[in-house]
């Protein structure tokens, strides 16, 4: 049967040649580490052929690109958000989900009729449909995260040093291998991956589960080098530092979600920092001698 590789979204400035590219080698990377995962799997050469799609997908416009592969068990559609995009996508149970930028979110075309799986690489909002016959998972790192009727937000890049998980609505169950963390509404639990560990705490700022999905950035004490990686994700630049120093430099604060320039400018009213930029690359100094 055709199949249709679609794409819905409005084009937007930041979906350029360069930012397709990086959203093309993040899924060969994603598919390369399912493929080391699993016994049985396509040869690459097969992966590669139905990857090529994204190029088609993508150059249709900015948000969030839509393809699929075949599996030797199921049939599996991939999306992508684009850096500086957030786009919805709507599952085949009725499900919505928000992908923050750069994100990748695998799921069949049809569920089973046991449960739902979803797998996950970067961050996104689940507003889950509620079908208390069918276990909803999100797997995403080393982690699983069972939901039934349940809003939660879940990011977890898979460069990241931690997993969190941040819940709204309803329930969700978080575990690995060895343990098991169960979260009310308005608790969060941090997994760090190297320590294979849970830290479970109260949400201070409920805004915080879904700010990025209303064009907010909202920092609590974060370090510099934090916010570099988040922006180097949303705008597709490289942040340099001029020194160690100014990576731990540390900045609470809510910005709008605007240009680049304006999110350093407001850093820079609190802390004595310079920033240049040249092309993609931010280059961060201080202003003190």
């Amino acid at each position: 049967r055709k199949e249709e590789v679609f794409h819905r979204g409005k084009c937007d400035t930041y979906a350029d040649e360069q930012r397709m590219a990086n959203a093309e080698k993040r899924l060969y990377r994603k598919l390369e580490q399912e493929k080391k995962k699993k016994d049985k799997v396509l040869y690459m050469h097969r992966w590669m052929k139905y990857a090529a799609i994204i190029v088609v997908a993508l150059l249709m416009g900015g948000g969030a690109g839509y393809w699929f592969y075949n599996q030797t068990e199921h049939q599996m559609l991939v999306a992508v958000a684009n850096e500086g995009i957030v786009k919805e996508v709507v599952l085949p149970d009725g499900t919505k989900v928000w992908l923050n930028n750069a994100a990748t979110l695998k799921y069949p075309r049809e569920f089973s009729e046991k449960e739902r799986n979803v797998y996950l690489d970067g961050e996104a909002y689940f507003e889950v449909a509620k079908n208390k016959d069918k276990r909803f998972i999100v797997c995403c790192n080393d982690l699983e995260i069972e939901a039934l009727g349940t809003t939660f937000d879940v990011k977890g890049y898979c460069d990241d040093h931690s997993v969190t998980t941040l819940l709204a609505e309803g329930s969700v169950k978080v575990s690995n291998k060895t343990d098991v963390t169960l979260l009310k509404p308005g608790e969060k639990v941090e997994y760090h991956k190297s320590k294979q560990t849970f830290t479970k705490s109260v949400i201070s700022d409920m805004r915080e589960i879904d700010f990025w999905r209303n064009n907010m950035l909202i920092f609590n004490s974060s370090s510099l080098a934090e916010i570099a990686t988040t922006l180097e994700r949303m705008y597709g630049v490289k942040v340099v530092f001029d020194s160690e120093k100014l990576k731990n430099v540390l900045f609470s604060g809510t910005i709008r979600n605007s240009s680049l320039h304006n999110v350093f400018y407001i850093i820079s009213l609190t802390y004595p920092l310079t920033y240049e930029l040249e092309g993609d690359t931010v280059r961060i100094g201080s202003s003190i001698n």
